[in-house]
């Protein structure tokens, strides 16, 4: 094992406490650091998805980090210790808790070479979750975007767009405050997190209490990714209405609409660097938006998504508005009413 100063081995050999035909055995280090890694990685990829992502959520970017960074370091300075301790054991054949094992091993942490292992481990975790909690800021795959250049210059590509809005918000600003107020969409935005993610959508921007979430258009239509996905956000809201009725003294409703289509991305700014999507797309799916109260509706979607939803399998049903005239678009558009599947929460 590269990671540790063998010269205590080579001591023990010859203080006679090793046998000479156990100085090196590749199957016994294989299957040692097979088993190691593995209970490792299940162990802290199990804390990570199961934990980390939901109880971190509402932490300060620097406390999470920290908190990561102990932990994955934490976790690395066990096992590589364990990975020694069973090689110490193989070697000088003796059981993990005998002196001598022990006292190698102590011999192993004062080594210049363990020191400078854990001064490598620590940097390079800190430096990848630093990364990760970045690209995670900055939404799914943005990051690598930017580095690969690959929206430099603008491109073409086709998407499907939410706008997702609360409604009577003026109303809940005014009783509220402004700070209460935030803290509102602060905890409405969170609670979305879980939808986003199960029914692969991204988040493109927070407009002020408007989320604009948006699909590639194979990801969008499968299942019906695109309206379930306020279905899903539904029942979370629903599951936690407790939390905003003690808080908040109302449970928070939302509206949304969508439209699907090509659209123009490309990397904009200098001080502050983001992707932007430029088309009609957006125009048409903020100006349905804003109808469905006048219509009564949670969802208002346009004819050319509809009938690509009606292709691929769901339970949604589609009640159609008619033509609407919209702000900025000189033709009307036929609009749809998602009548949405009946649901309960969990």
């Amino acid at each position: 094992m590269t990671f540790y100063d063998w010269t205590i081995i080579d001591d023990a050999f010859r203080a006679g406490r090793m046998n000479e035909r156990n100085v090196y055995s590749f199957d016994k280090n294989l299957i040692n650091g097979f088993v190691v890694t593995l209970i490792g990685g299940v162990l802290i990829a199990s804390v990570e998805v199961l934990y980390f992502s939901k109880l971190l959520r509402n932490k300060p970017f620097g406390i999470a980090l920290l908190i990561k960074t102990i932990f994955y370091f934490g976790n690395i300075f066990f096992f590589t210790s364990l990975a020694v301790l069973l090689e110490l054991s193989f070697r000088l054949e003796r059981s993990l808790l005998q002196p001598e094992i022990i006292e190698a091993f102590i011999q192993y942490l004062s080594t210049p070479r363990a020191w400078s292992l854990w001064m490598f481990w620590g940097f390079s975790v800190m430096l990848a979750l630093f990364i990760l909690q970045v690209s995670e800021k900055l939404g799914q795959g943005v990051l690598l975007h930017f580095l690969a250049g690959k929206y430099h210059r603008p491109k073409e590509v086709e998407r499907i767009f939410m706008f997702l809005d609360l409604r009577s918000s003026t109303t809940y600003a005014e009783k509220l405050g402004h700070v209460k107020y935030s803290e509102l969409i602060q905890d409405c935005f969170r609670d979305l997190t879980d939808a986003v993610a199960k029914h692969q959508a991204q988040i493109y921007q927070y407009v002020g209490d408007e989320a604009v979430l948006l699909w590639k258009v194979k990801q969008g239509l499968k299942d019906q990714n695109c309206i379930n996905c306020f279905s899903t956000y539904n029942q979370q809201i629903v599951r936690n209405k407790g939390k905003y009725l003690e808080r908040y003294g109302m449970i928070p409703a939302f509206k949304a609409g969508l439209d699907m289509g090509r659209v123009t991305v490309a990397e904009v700014g200098e001080i502050k660097k983001e992707l932007a999507y430029h088309g009609d797309v957006l125009n048409t799916a903020s100006r349905i938006t804003g109808r469905c109260n006048d219509l009564g509706a949670q969802i208002l979607i346009s004819e050319r998504l509809k009938v690509e939803l009606e292709s691929n399998p769901g339970n949604n049903r589609f009640e159609n508005i008619g033509e609407m005239e919209l702000k900025g678009k000189k033709l009307p558009v036929n609009v749809f009413k998602v009548l949405l599947e009946e649901t309960t929460s969990t």
